[in-house]
């Protein structure tokens, strides 16, 4: 099992309070050395701010996909012994990386959506299949299910 560590923007929010709560501190304190104190916390801030959101942009969610997405493409990558899926997926309107561990159905119906847009030009919707509470949703896993994009959704009247 792998835990996977990025910054939020909850995070990012908690920094940027901090750095404000900082800011403030000028008009409670009486000693000069206090109020020029102030400005590398506040660079600091800053600073963390923004390589934080370098290294949080692009970024996949280790996390399942939406209930319901349209497929865009998908990976099998090796990160430390282990075997993770990366599916590009878009859930309305907005697309997403998403990261999560490798089964081999999951791949088999990825890599069947994928051949079927390849071939038809038509996208391809996925879906979560429903399960009981067993063993596969205790540690996570879930199955995928692939099929054509609905054509009354395609071609609206």
């Amino acid at each position: 099992m792998m835990i996977d560590f990025t910054i939020s923007s909850g995070q990012l929010m908690l920094i940027w309070s901090f750095a404000g709560a900082i800011c403030c501190l000028p008009f409670f304190t009486k000693n000069i050395w206090q109020r020029f104190f102030t400005v590398p916390i506040i660079f600091i801030a800053i600073w963390l701010s923004f390589y934080t959101n370098h290294e949080f942009i692009g970024r996949p969610m280790f996390d399942r996909p939406p209930e319901q997405f349209v497929y865009e493409h998908h990976a099998v990558v090796y990160e430390q012994g282990d075997r993770f899926i990366i599916l590009w997926a878009i859930k309305d309107g907005i697309n997403k990386l998403f990261k999560f561990p490798y089964t081999e159905e999951n791949e088999e119906a990825l890599d069947q959506a994928k051949r079927n847009a390849e071939r038809s030009g038509v996208p391809q919707m996925g879906e979560i299949v429903k399960e009981d509470q067993d063993k596969r949703s205790r540690n996570n896993e879930f199955t995928l299910k692939t099929y054509r994009f609905p054509f009354q959704k395609m071609m609206p009247k």
